[in-house]
């Protein structure tokens, strides 16, 4: 079925269009591109775009044993509530009394401690479970989640002793796979393996009934193949946006990859300024000479963020304009003086997409794209094509 949703009429005219069709082709070129399994990674509302529409779109490209990843234990049972049935692994530290609710949703665990594999193991023995699945994680040097490598063998025999507990997978996180220096990627890899033999795991036999391993993520799976083991877990980059600062590697996505995210707003005002003319809070910026402007309706509150302000641009005909002024909560505004003939009430202006990538206007806003695309407030309304090529 192809489902296309229109613009509500009551809404600003402020929207976000997911190309679902775009979501697919990354899978399927990231799968090509590396030959292993796709983990695709749905947290925080799919970066921004929908978490349910997306896991619809993907669930048919999932092949055996692969697996959405979420962070929250919410997120997992939202999906399952929209009748998702494929595997779901929670990627997130959790709550020893979050394990009922775990199991009782079918959602795979990250175990990074005895205390969380033992109320695993007790609440799929109350719950009359022969075996609850989970994923044990090692802490190669990301210092966030993970058991540390010196211990894994004995968390590893603990859980061994555990009837109700199995251990599916297990993984690590790479912290610097996004940098260009690769010294600690390739540190936190060997250490993984050294982790893995000291478990009595071996990492190089893919016949062995062992658990599945899986370490890389958007930036490993494209720089690093070394890493990618049984299984990758790419997050940014099934949503078409490159995980490198480095323009060369970000140049080479974007040949291949497609964004699935595009932030567009309707210019709902124009005026004429004098010279000497300021904008916005605080007169941050003054026309030199007679200016139009046009205004547009999105600010901070729905997540273009106000570090934009005289520094942003906006494309108006497939133009560069400039964002003049601060953005605001619920506007801003944008320099169009150099279009001609003058810019009209309703024309379409693209904040970021396909011509105007977001990790340029996250660059521009001193931050990453990762947090443009999770900012994007639940108040924009995402409009989502492409659903049944």
């Amino acid at each position: 079925m192809n489902r296309t949703l229109t613009i509500p009429s009551f809404s600003r005219p402020l929207w976000a269009e997911i190309d679902l069709g775009a979501l697919r082709h990354n899978v399927r070129c990231l799968r090509s591109h590396n030959g292993k399994l796709i983990f695709p990674v749905l947290k925080a509302n799919a970066y921004g775009h929908g978490m349910l529409h997306c896991a619809e779109a993907l669930e048919g490209e999932l092949q055996k044993s692969e697996m959405f990843c979420v962070a929250s234990v919410d997120e997992g049972i939202q999906l399952r509530n929209a009748g998702i049935a494929a595997p779901i692994l929670l990627l997130s530290a959790l709550l020893p009394e979050e394990a009922k609710n775990c199991l009782e949703h079918n959602l795979t665990v990250t175990i990074s401690s005895p205390e969380l594999a033992g109320a695993l193991n007790d609440a799929a023995r109350q719950q009359g479970q022969n075996q609850a699945q989970a994923h044990l994680k090692i802490d190669t040097g990301m210092g966030r989640l993970g058991v540390a490598p010196q211990d894994a063998a004995d968390l590893w025999e603990q859980i061994s002793q555990m009837p109700h507990l199995k251990i599916t997978g297990i993984y690590t996180h790479f912290a610097c796979a996004d940098e260009d220096e690769d010294e600690m990627t390739c540190e936190q890899s060997d250490l993984f393996k050294k982790s893995l033999n000291h478990c009595n795991i071996n990492w190089q036999d893919t016949k062995q009934m062992r658990p599945m391993l899986h370490a890389a993520n958007s930036a490993a799976t494209w720089r690093h193949p070394f890493t990618a083991f049984d299984a990758v877990r790419p997050g940014i980059s099934i949503y078409g946006v490159s995980p490198f600062a480095s323009k060369v590697l970000s140049a080479t996505l974007h040949a291949k990859l497609r964004p699935v995210m595009q932030l567009k707003a309707k210019v709902t005002l124009t005026k004429r300024l004098p010279s000497g003319a300021s904008v916005s809070y605080g007169a941050t910026w003054r026309s030199n000479k007679m200016t139009r402007i046009a205004v547009l309706p999105v600010g901070y509150a729905d997540g273009y963020h106000r570090s934009l302000s005289n520094r942003g641009k906006v494309l108006l005909r497939g133009r560069p304009c400039p964002i003049v002024g601060r953005v605001t909560m619920d506007q801003s505004i944008v320099d169009v003086t150099a279009l001609d003939p003058a810019v009209q009430i309703g024309e379409e202006a693209t904040l970021w997409g396909r011509d105007l990538p977001v990790e340029k206007v996250a660059e521009s806003a001193g931050t990453i794209a990762y947090e443009m695309l999770t900012s994007v407030a639940a108040r924009v309304p995402r409009i989502f094509k492409g659903s049944g090529d």
